[in-house]
């Protein structure tokens, strides 16, 4: 058997499951899963050779998975949004944080922000989605031991049971894929033959960790809800505000600080007067002096004479 005579009998089948894994990248739940190569042969050559045929059982296995896949259960995303008016806001933390692990949920991210009169926290809460109704309720609840007003609450569901049905399908495809090139390998002779294969091989691996990752997480979304909760501080009234900030040394120190800044007023118009009220009075007083010297001492004008009444 010669080397050049099996390097070009498995360029057709190469490019076979080059075509075949194109058109299962592409592949929806609405279409059945494709079996990639089944009937594919490769001709050693001249009588005395031996074909080789990926294995059927592989696809076969890919198609059975992909019919499964396609009545899987409904997935859905949730998320939700609550704002809670609370007058312990640390406790009532404390309380929600261990209704949620008491549910088998967790806690993904949380801020703080504010002193103890107007603290407001946040947390973000990963809730299982079969606990979601029955933990909503029991956070509603938790006061801390205080007084709990709700502000605001929203809750958005999205059906990913499509996109799911799509990827199981298309992920199934690949991994038929993936099984007929590792057969094909296992049986190749030459380089050539081993490197071409490996090529496609490659990228339908690849292709298959990308479609997983995205699969995982689309999993986990449904699996385990997303709640982020507000708490916030209730708001002081303006009689606690006036009270709890008022004290006698303020009001001694207000005081002080306001005669303080009388006293600098006043020693800053003595200061003004005297360089600068002094010397503009006496330049006032020469004025009015040369004008009163030029009154006294200017020629009279001559008046005309008067015409009588009558």
């Amino acid at each position: 058997m010669k080397f050049s005579n099996r390097s070009l009998a498995v360029l057709p089948l190469v490019v076979l499951l080059g075509l075949s894994l194109a058109a299962c990248s592409s592949a929806t739940s609405a279409g059945a899963p494709f079996a990639p190569a089944a009937a594919a042969t490769y001709n050693a050559g001249d009588g005395g050779g031996k074909d080789i045929a990926p294995a059927a059982t592989a696809a076969a296995a890919g198609t059975d998975a992909g019919s499964a896949l396609i009545t899987a259960q409904t997935l859905i995303i949730k998320t939700g949004q609550l704002d809670m008016q609370v007058s312990k806001p640390e406790a009532s933390v404390a309380e929600a944080n261990g209704i949620v692990a008491a549910a088998g949920g967790y806690l993904s991210g949380s801020s703080r922000s504010g002193d103890s009169d107007t603290l407001d926290i946040s947390i973000t809460y990963r809730i299982p989605v079969a606990k979601w109704d029955a933990t909503l309720d029991s956070i509603h609840h938790a006061d801390g031991g205080g007084t709990l007003k709700i502000l605001n609450e929203q809750i958005q569901t999205q059906d990913v049971t499509a996109s799911a049905v799509d990827m199981d399908a298309r992920l199934s495809n690949l991994r038929a894929t993936e099984q007929a090139l590792l057969a094909i390998m296992a049986k190749a002779t030459t380089i050539a033959d081993t490197l071409a294969v490996q090529t496609q091989l490659t990228t339908v691996q690849g292709q298959i960790e990308e479609l997983q990752a995205q699969r995982n997480t689309l999993g986990d979304q449904a699996a385990f809800s997303t709640l982020t909760v507000q708490f916030e501080a209730n708001p002081k009234t303006e009689i606690t505000s006036a009270t709890s900030d008022w004290t006698i040394n303020g009001s001694i120190d207000d005081a002080t600080a306001t005669l303080v800044k009388v006293g600098q007023g006043l020693a800053s118009l003595g200061v003004w007067l005297v360089i600068v009220g002094i010397p503009v009075g006496l330049g006032l007083l020469v004025l009015f002096a040369l004008y009163r010297l030029y009154r006294r001492f200017r020629p009279a004008t001559p008046q005309p004479p008067r015409a009588p009444l009558w």
